[in-house]
């Protein structure tokens, strides 16, 4: 169900009193508080207004402040006071004013201590609260695709469902993967072995035995830790902290995506003794932020500029493209009676991975894309929506993604497709075009509904009369890390992947007609509607159990038995 959270801001609680910045109430905090805040956001559950003070004449007064405001204003459900993305900013706010906030504390007043973390959030909340300002416009199926892709877009990376223990769990999993094909491909040939010593510098091992060790060891953990609901790791062992100390920095700087946190997702509260400041942020430090380690020894390697994008086209083409995506699919469809590409005299519009099964044809595109951190936390559709149109239609008057599916799909329906002469003498092929990305925060609900409009709109236009809804399917927008992590049901049967496409396409285009007297309950039916339309594909096969000895597997020569 499409929820917008009602999270409580200052002048909700303290319409009376004057806001101060927020820096002002974490200068009240005490030391011990604000070193113990760092991280708190990984445990479950959150306190909320009416069980956030320890205090019980504070409490009470919290809570009919709260419940005074929720009358006057008829907010059906209780308001909430903390979200993930409001505790990041303040674990920001701390790491970025060490010296202020933390050299020389002596606050030593736990009642003082709670009352300004409450409202610190507050004020933090307005912020938040601004990206969830839609109006009172009519809720149409497009509208809702917007609003969902502008809520999620700025967080997708910290978990988009209130019950993220799925989530981490496949991204755990399928980092690993990952991580494994990242080094393998480094391994592959001799003229990357600066991109390996780069690795190894950036983490301070002496080796990629070594180090694969201790990232699947500090991962293990991180699961064991999200597992037990803590966040705090105690470390004896030297080679342990100089690897943690490596994911940690001293300096930490605001950003409006959390960049510094992500470059940087624990942090040293004291000799032994560290904190996790995000599990998505670690996990994703071993994908994710290896790209940009990677770059920059690429850029000194061939002595580019730092902004030179000659790298992203390396590592787009020959990593995601030719080695991961190729490595995923070929174990997806991998048997012999499916037909691959042919080698054509030409390679203009040639499909990343094409694959045939009799008259059925999948056609892949993939786009390892880069989100600037400005749009990314923009929540502005617009800008939101341009780049979806750069990055996956058309860059200028260059085809790119859905764009280059459908000239795929033109040349197929033309008979004129020189990557598998069969199709050339065929009729009634039926064509799966499916758009692969690697980064999930893209994997959200309405993206696939915005960019099956636009290759709905490009296809017809192309086709015209030639144009058969049966034949071609509409677009499936799914993300690598989906796919690996449903790869051992995937590979069992040939129609495995067809069958999962085949259901979330009807669901997509399923119209419920809500007719509830009831204006309450006629909204919560409204929006399970648009929730099943609107939600990815990762979020279809809801009855898949994942075999979890694949992950324990992962961390078997790490971790002790037990």
């Amino acid at each position: 169900m499409i929820k917008i959270v009602q999270r409580l801001e200052f002048e909700n609680v303290f319409p009376d009193e004057e806001q101060k910045d927020v820096l002002e109430y974490l200068g009240n905090i005490s030391k011990f508080t604000l070193l113990n805040i760092i991280g708190f956001s990984n445990t479950k559950p959150q306190p909320n207004f009416d069980t956030f003070f320890s205090n019980p004449d504070v409490s009470w007064d919290i809570i009919q402040r709260v419940t005074k405001y929720g009358r006057e204003n008829r907010i059906p459900e209780p308001p909430e006071v903390i979200s993930r993305e409001a505790s990041l900013r303040l674990a920001e706010h701390i790491l970025a004013n060490k010296e202020s906030l933390l050299n020389g504390n002596t606050n030593d007043d736990r009642d003082a201590d709670e009352i300004n973390i409450f409202k610190a959030f507050l004020v933090i909340n307005k912020e938040v609260n601004e990206k969830q300002n839609f109006g009172d416009s009519e809720a149409t199926i497009d509208k809702m695709a917007d609003m969902s892709i502008t809520m999620a877009f700025s967080s997708a990376d910290i978990g988009v469902y209130s019950n993220s223990d799925i989530e981490f769990g496949k991204l755990l999993y399928a980092t690993i993967v990952k991580f494994e094909y990242i080094l393998e491909f480094i391994n592959s040939n001799v003229e990357y072995n600066y991109l390996e010593a780069a690795l190894l510098e950036s983490f301070e091992e002496s080796d990629i035995t070594g180090l694969n060790e201790q990232v699947k060891l500090l991962l293990g953990t991180i699961l064991k830790l999200k597992f037990d609901n803590k966040y705090k790791l105690f470390i004896e062992k030297p080679e342990h902290k100089r690897f943690l100390t490596a994911l940690a920095s001293d300096e930490i700087e605001e950003s409006t995506d959390f960049t510094n946190l992500k470059n940087h997702p624990i942090y040293r509260i004291d000799n032994d003794t560290f904190s996790i400041i995000d599990y998505f942020f670690v996990v994703d430090k071993f994908f994710k932020s290896v790209k940009f380690i990677l770059k920059n020894a690429y850029n000194t390697h061939h002595n580019l500029s730092e902004r030179s994008g000659a790298f992203f086209s390396f590592y787009n083409m020959k990593f995601s493209e030719e080695f991961l995506m190729k490595n995923v699919l070929d174990e997806i469809f991998h048997w012999k009676h499916m037909i691959k590409r042919q080698i054509a005299e030409t390679t203009d519009n040639e499909p990343d991975y094409y694959v045939r099964h009799n008259k059925r044809i999948y056609l892949f595109e993939n786009k390892d894309v880069l989100v600037a951190g400005g749009i990314k936390s923009s929540s502005d559709i617009d800008e939101i929506r341009n780049l979806l149109k750069k990055k996956f239609l058309h860059d200028g008057n260059r085809a790119v993604g859905i764009g280059q599916l459908v000239k795929s799909i033109e040349q197929i329906v033309n008979n004129q497709f020189p990557f598998d002469e069969y199709v050339n003498n065929k009729n009634n092929l039926t064509i799966y075009p499916v758009l692969l990305v690697s980064d999930r925060i893209f994997e959200i609900m309405g993206m696939n509904h915005i960019l099956n409009q636009w290759y709905l709109e490009l296809v017809k236009e192309k086709l015209g009369d030639n144009y058969n809804p049966s034949l071609i399917r509409d677009l499936t927008f799914i993300d690598i890390d989906t796919l690996i992590y449903w790869l051992p049901h995937l590979k069992l049967k040939d129609r495995n992947f067809k069958n999962i496409i085949d259901v979330h396409h009807k669901a997509m285009k399923k119209v419920i007609n809500v007719n509830n007297p009831n204006r309450r309950e006629g909204i919560i039916q409204a929006n399970k509607a648009f929730y099943k339309r609107l939600s990815p594909i990762s979020n279809r096969f809801n009855e898949y159990k994942f075999p979890i000895n694949l992950l324990i597997d992962k961390f078997k020569d790490v971790l002790p038995e037990g």
